[in-house]
């Protein structure tokens, strides 16, 4: 069953499955979406992100032991303030740091990739009623264990189409400043 798949004007309709709230704990999570946009501020409103600020809403699938899956979606606002939130989101799934522990955001390479966050349970309210879903707390570097139980580096064989009267480009990584794979096992868990 497609969870995406659009449905038609005049199409029946399941009763569908019931939300799904994990307990708090470290899940693996796939990313199965991306979109790009710009932080609109709300007019009469205060808002600590600035005005027109480039903005990457992340869809990530998270998996239980039990096999029960929860979809979240994460923002994230490209200005500085922000920055320990993406560093972390590319560190966790598999961005190499460098001397300074800076990594490169790859926005295009994201879509398919695993990794590991803490899930927190997140209780608000809503028509007079206390409500809880599942919110993003830390997400978490790689780890040797993480290697060990499926963690794949990528395949480091992305090529560009060959521009007319040049020869084609070799083996370009995700990552320009790294120029060969991770000691450690990070990189892109596909």
């Amino acid at each position: 069953m497609n969870d995406n798949e659009i449905l038609g004007w005049d199409d029946e309709v399941e009763e569908g499955s019931p939300f799904v709230l994990l307990p708090e704990g470290d899940y693996p999570f796939i990313i199965t979406g991306l979109d790009r946009g710009i932080y609109e501020k709300p007019a009469n409103r205060e808002s600590k992100v600035p005005a027109n600020c480039p903005m990457a809403t992340v869809t990530l699938e998270f998996t239980a032991p039990t096999g029960e899956k929860t979809t979240l979606t994460e923002k994230f606002y490209l200005y500085k303030k922000m920055q320990w939130k993406i560093n972390q989101f590319f560190t966790s799934i598999g961005a190499q740091k460098n001397a300074e522990g800076k990594v490169r955001m790859n926005w295009n390479g994201v879509l398919g990739a695993h990794g590991t966050a803490s899930l927190i349970i997140n209780k608000y309210m809503k028509d007079n009623k206390e409500k809880e879903n599942n919110k993003i707390d830390t997400f978490l570097e790689p780890t040797q264990q993480t290697s060990a139980s499926g963690y794949q580096a990528p395949q480091q064989n992305y090529q560009q189409p060959p521009v007319q009267n040049q020869a084609p480009q070799q083996n370009v990584t995700p990552f320009p400043q790294q120029t060969s794979a991770p000691q450690n096992g990070a990189g892109y868990n596909f």
